[in-house]
């Protein structure tokens, strides 16, 4: 399904969602959710749709994702190549923490050039506490919501 310009085309899968977006000679896929075997078939049909409708450009937005596997590499890097043959740019946008520490280990980020854009989300960083101190949401003993444990003696 090749995107419209200014209506977006959703894929859901279980754990993953595509949304294919065409604005001017840009087109933007935005994954929320886990990339990994089991539903790359899925990553990578949207990426061909993106790359049907031959634009200037293929953004692929990785800000929500949370889970990146090696399959996920191999669909961007054939992507990659496909867009290339095709005369398309690509570009990573602003990728999450796990896509970058696996870019950087697999050695592959030269290959996917990445982009930041739009404003940086705050972070909320919870307070420093001295070692040893417990967090307010749990007790010295377990947490406090009451989670009884069952010894089960045979």
């Amino acid at each position: 399904m090749t995107p419209r310009p200014g209506r977006p085309v959703v894929v859901r899968t279980p754990d993953l969602r595509i949304e294919t977006r065409r604005t001017g000679g840009t087109v933007r896929c935005a994954l929320i959710g886990a990339l990994h075997q089991d539903n790359q078939q899925v990553f990578a049909l949207a990426l061909r749709d993106g790359l049907r409708a031959r634009p200037a450009r293929l953004s692929v937005d990785l800000r929500a994702v949370d889970l990146f596997t090696s399959s996920a590499l191999d669909t961007l890097l054939r992507t990659r190549y496909e867009a290339r043959a095709l005369g398309v740019v690509l570009a990573l946008d602003s990728p999450s923490r796990c896509v970058r520490r696996f870019l950087e280990i697999s050695r592959s980020a030269p290959y996917l050039p990445v982009e930041d854009s739009g404003p940086a989300r705050a972070r909320r960083r919870s307070p420093r506490r001295p070692p040893g101190t417990p967090r307010a949401d749990r007790n010295p003993v377990g947490p406090r919501h009451g989670t009884t444990f069952r010894r089960h003696w045979a």
